[in-house]
């Protein structure tokens, strides 16, 4: 009887303290999401519902996502690699403007564009993205720029708008998104379409001006 006490309160203990967990994942460049659910979401040890569950995640949970593959999001919980249900996963607003911009890869570049896989110019694409999470922006490199508060380049986060100036006139006129891993995606004239590129590139990071964050 002893030792079936000593094992439920241990099982009661557990069951406490993740309820009140945050899953947190070592990796950069992830995404971050909350757990949106009337009770609990369940934490499965792969992304299928026949895979066996290992814990419960509360609502308002903060989640580190590594992976999404069929629906189901991996995240890491208690140290280890877990999987859970993305029907029940909010995306916070940068991420949602960051997975709008990966989603125009490839659009082409044209001055004045704003329209979604039709054409862009580097206003028109950040414009577009922010407006995926809410946020309007207006259509100029420069004003986009007064919005949110400054960053330093040491300190970024994905979402965060950068701002150059690849002509050295003093004057901001080329913008894009961060996405993580010093990696930003913006519609570049030069290359004539939306692309990635480095800020490590010797060309960007001498034409760097400053970063905006708009949401917390």
């Amino acid at each position: 009887m002893l030792k079936f006490k000593k094992l439920l309160s241990a099982i009661v203990a557990t069951a406490l303290t993740v309820s009140m967990m945050t899953v947190i994942a070592s990796a950069s460049g992830t995404t971050t999401g909350t757990v949106r659910v009337s009770s609990y979401l369940q934490v499965r040890t792969a992304g299928n519902t026949g895979a066996p569950v290992i814990g419960k995640l509360y609502n308002g949970a903060k989640v580190t996502i590594l992976d999404t593959v069929n629906g189901w999001d991996k995240i890491t919980y208690n140290g280890k690699t877990a999987w859970i249900s993305g029907v029940y996963v909010v995306l916070g607003k940068a991420q949602l403007a960051v997975t709008a911009a990966k989603s125009q890869l490839g659009v082409p570049y044209q001055y004045g564009g704003a329209t979604p896989n039709g054409s862009f110019d580097c206003s028109g694409l950040t414009m577009y993205v922010y407006s995926k999470a809410g946020i309007s922006l207006p259509h100029s490199p420069a004003a986009q720029a007064t919005y949110g508060w400054q960053v330093s380049r040491n300190s970024l986060q994905p979402g965060d708008l950068l701002f150059f100036d690849p002509n050295g006139s003093s004057k901001i006129t080329h913008c894009g998104i961060y996405i993580g891993n010093n990696m930003f995606i913006s519609a570049q004239s030069g290359a004539g379409k939306v692309m990635e590129a480095s800020l490590s590139n010797s060309y960007w990071s001498k034409a760097f001006v400053s970063a905006r964050r708009l949401t917390t």
